[in-house]
């Protein structure tokens, strides 16, 4: 059986509609036509308005009607544009076909004063970013415009450059004007169209050439450019989406729903992290190790983005794992720092404070591992700086001891952990939130309960920052001990 071959409309329809990626192109290059098209019909409304007052020597009766016409055509065509709102696939060849028409009445009434507009619907169509769309407006160009010369020899603006007469020729014209003082001297008609043709029409045609050369690679370099433009926007899109899931991830590797352990009364926590980056190297973590024994972490990866995110997860499992196997907090750290050290080719790090909290006696056994001082408020005092002894970071090197200490909590105590982005938070100016601002914030809302405390401090942090970019992970947790039930 034979294929059934496609309509010929059906054809043209599917080499004019432009690809997804082009559409917005194409319509603000129709959004261009148009307004050029306006443009033009101001400008011959003028050559008009100036030829009917003798300011212009050609004869009336051969303008009015090109110029009537050209006027009338673009007042349809912006019209259709405003029907379809520059936005049809017919509606560029129809533009392009518009200007050139347009352009060629007043190359025709003008003659060589206006033949460089030949040049405008090439150079407009090269917007469309299609070569073939050029080369078939130069062609058509072309043509049109030797039309247009050829009537514009005998009926537009005559140029004296290319009338020759013998020596002594007396011009006279009964209505005034040039044109006809030159055919009544003697000038034929074909002595006009072959000379306009041959010295007027032919150079301008020959740049006219070169100018289509260069319209026809602008087209091609600009489609080129529009293919990588949404090769790389399709990228960043891709880029973008697994950016929001690791994000996702990483949010719910991190504890987050509240509150943590309705059934316990004896205490409550709550915890914040807000990355400066999609995703962030900050975290923290709390979980039972049994029913008596509560593990709290804070940790501040090296650098930001995905790398730091990836050797967080790394990190907050390692560290998990060990303090599940019933561990001093000493221990964990030394442990978690063998691990990484082991394979840290990278050669990140992370600062990590880690406690386990006694539930039954309200003992704290910690470890610090070069993170930031912890804020400790006893039952009846204010928030302060508790200036616990560091170790040296995890992954920084390897056989590094860790030493810990010890904290007793009375019921209404409070523990307050964070990261170097809520200190060092930095406004407009370049200065800091200071350790002194976050005790100030922590100490107007002592009272409160854990989670109004953390909202307080990130409300003193934001007006502080006021509007400047954040640099740093927001990472903050609070812990308060109620006791046990008697």
């Amino acid at each position: 059986m034979k294929e059934k071959k496609t309509p010929f409309f059906a054809r043209l329809r599917e080499r004019l509609t432009a690809d997804e990626m082009f559409h917005e192109t194409e319509y603000q290059a129709n959004r261009l036509g148009a307004l050029i098209l306006f443009c033009s019909g101001i400008i011959l409304l003028i050559i008009l308005i100036l030829t009917a007052l003798g300011v212009f020597l050609l004869p009336l009766s051969s303008v009015f009607s090109p110029a009537v016409q050209a006027i009338v055509e673009i007042i349809i065509l912006l019209v259709i544009c405003r029907l379809v709102k520059y936005d049809a696939w017919w509606l560029k060849p129809l533009l392009l076909l518009g200007l050139v028409l347009v352009y060629a009445r007043l190359d025709g009434m003008l003659t060589h004063k206006a033949a460089i507009l030949m040049v405008i619907p090439v150079v407009f169509s090269s917007r469309y970013f299609s070569r073939r769309l050029t080369v078939f407006t130069s062609i058509l160009s072309t043509v049109v415009f030797a039309c247009s010369a050829y009537w514009g020899a005998t009926h537009g603006l005559i140029n004296l450059n290319i009338v020759t007469f013998p020596e002594g020729t007396v011009m006279t014209a009964t209505g005034g004007f040039l044109g006809e003082a030159i055919q009544n001297a003697g000038a034929t008609d074909r002595m006009l169209i072959v000379n306009t043709l041959i010295f007027d029409y032919l150079p301008k045609w020959l740049m006219f050439s070169i100018i289509s050369i260069i319209s026809c690679n602008i087209a091609r370099r600009g489609r080129d450019l529009v293919v990588t433009q949404h090769e790389k926007d399709l990228k960043s899109a891709r880029i973008e989406s697994e950016l929001n899931l690791a994000t996702s991830i990483q949010a719910d590797m991190l504890p987050n729903i509240y509150p943590a352990f309705p059934e316990r009364t004896e205490f409550d926590i709550y915890a914040t992290m807000d990355p400066a980056k999609e995703v962030g190297g900050d975290f923290y973590d709390f979980f039972l190790i049994d029913d008596d024994h509560l593990c709290m972490v804070m940790a501040d990866v090296s650098g930001k983005g995905v790398p730091a995110a990836l050797f967080m997860m790394a990190s907050k499992i390692i560290l998990a794992n060990n303090a599940m196997m019933g561990k001093s907090p000493a221990r964990i750290l030394a442990d978690t720092n063998a691990a990484i050290c082991s394979n840290n080719r990278e050669e990140m790090f992370v600062t990590v404070w880690l406690g386990i909290f006694e539930i039954s006696t309200g003992k704290l056994t910690a470890a610090n591992a070069g993170h930031e001082y912890p804020v400790i408020k006893r039952a009846n005092g204010e928030f302060e700086l508790l200036k616990d002894k560091h170790g040296f970071v995890i992954g920084g090197m390897d056989g590094t001891v860790y030493r810990e200490y010890e904290q007793t909590f009375e019921p209404g105590s409070k523990l307050f952990l964070y990261t170097d982005g809520v200190p060092e938070a930095t406004d407009a100016n370049g200065e800091m939130f200071t350790a002194e601002r976050m005790l100030e914030a922590l100490n107007g809302n002592s009272s409160a309960d854990p989670e109004s405390i953390l909202r307080s401090v990130r409300s003193a942090v934001d007006g502080f920052v006021n509007k400047a970019e954040q640099f740093d992970d927001l990472t903050m947790l609070c812990f308060e001990y109620k006791g046990l039930e008697k």
